[in-house]
């Protein structure tokens, strides 16, 4: 039964239920068969997004000395003291009583260089972390613009083998990396299965990168999208490749420190191993509006250029694969009213009405997790709560769109 409930809540969360089967060339071994099993029978289906310390081990991502502060807001008023106000009383009310109909834990809105919402459910604060899963997928995609800014990248047209040897020779390996953050590569996720199986061995096994050798490559490069874990992992790969640093340390040099971040923490496949770099980055709400403002800024954080703002423009651009993803962030248009994930995915996401402001870009992640991005208006809002089956992606940004003043 716990593991039909897994299957179900992990399909959900990632978006993911289609294609392979367990490898059968003596991997997994037992003891990893065992771990996996293990790990399954204490699965937290109903807490998954804030049981951050049940999953071990974790590696540490070091904050600034300093957060850069977000402004405290008033206890008997969910907008700052200070903040100028540019969304009516109406249209906060509003994003607030959909958020926590839909069981929100945290909502907050940045908007005109003000925090204008932060709202929490009761027991949650601006200090909680939560599991977002794929939200993650787009801080890989900020991290390796640093790292092409820095010289060490050297282009997203070069062949990812250039960064993974191990790939050299191989279909996957030529292909470039520009392929993998368009979720274009041609790999296509597993199909759930066993203990033993690549679906689980992948969300709860200790060896990534043989588990990741083993997906399916049955989706057509380059010109169809398939969106798969496994494109954000050889990223992450030749990432920490090119770097030559751990990907905890690139991240918190590159990105989190200069953004102003709080410590955050990364799951790892086993201690001194890979980050599940597809998912499991535990961060604070504010934190997530730090990297939303990222985006915002055109790449700028506290008067300095983190990520060039030219590649900030290819992120959110739409790739030839999917108009309504760029690299490794989804595009709010053209209007999905069920948006989908590639041909073997069954799971949908509806946007019943339009976006109503054509930019919109976001982080997207469990079912419901968000962070929207709207330069037009200035704004960024992050949603971050119980994983929603029927979470609408443009409704909570079209009430707070429509209450602009």
């Amino acid at each position: 039964m716990r593991k039909r409930v897994l299957s179900c809540v992990i399909a959900t969360l990632s978006h993911v239920a289609a294609a392979g089967a367990a490898a059968q060339d003596g991997w997994p071994s037992p003891a990893q068969v065992k771990l996996v099993h293990d790990r399954l029978a204490t699965f937290p289906a109903d807490k998954l997004v804030t049981a951050v310390d049940w999953y071990q081990p974790q590696e540490t991502v070091k904050g600034a000395a300093r957060s850069d502060p977000l402004p405290r807001a008033a206890r008997s008023d969910p907008l700052p003291r200070a903040a100028k106000r540019t969304l009516t009383p109406e249209a906060i009310a509003a994003a607030i009583a959909y958020a926590d109909a839909q069981k929100g834990y945290a909502l907050l809105v940045w908007s005109k260089d003000a925090l204008q919402v932060e709202h929490y459910a009761p027991g949650f604060d601006r200090t909680s972390r939560y599991e977002t899963a794929s939200m993650h997928k787009t801080v890989v995609a900020l991290a390796i613009g640093a790292a092409v800014a820095a010289g060490k990248i050297r282009s997203v047209d070069d062949p990812i083998a250039r960064y993974i040897p191990e790939l050299a020779g191989t279909r996957r390996g030529a292909l470039p990396l520009r392929a993998y953050l368009e979720m274009a590569s041609g790999i296509e996720t597993p199909r759930p299965g066993g203990d033993d199986s690549v679906y689980y061995q992948y969300y709860l096994g200790d060896d990534l990168d043989a588990d990741v050798a083993r997906w399916p490559d049955t989706c057509t490069p380059r010109t169809e999208f398939c969106y798969a874990n496994a494109n954000t992992h050889y990223l992450g790969r030749a990432l920490s490749n090119a770097t030559g640093m751990r990907y905890a340390d690139w991240l918190s040099q590159a990105i989190w420190q200069p953004i102003g971040a709080s410590e955050a923490r990364l799951w790892l496949d086993k201690a001194g191993g890979s980050p599940r770099y597809s998912c499991c980055l535990m961060a604070t709400a504010p934190d997530w509006l730090r990297v939303g403002r990222l985006i915002l800024d055109q790449g700028k954080a506290a008067g300095r250029q983190v990520v060039p703002a030219s590649w900030i423009a290819a992120m959110s651009a739409p790739s030839p694969a999917n108009p309504n993803y760029g690299w490794q962030v989804w595009r709010g248009s053209p209007h999905a009213p069920a948006r989908t994930y590639g041909k073997s995915i069954k799971a949908k996401v509806p946007a019943a009405e339009p976006f109503a402001r054509d930019d919109v870009v976001y982080l997207d992640g469990s079912a419901g997790q968000r962070v929207y991005v709207i330069p037009s208006a200035d704004m960024v809002i992050v949603r971050i709560g119980a994983p929603s089956l029927d979470w609408d992606d443009s409704h909570l940004p079209n009430l707070l769109l429509k209450g602009l003043k």
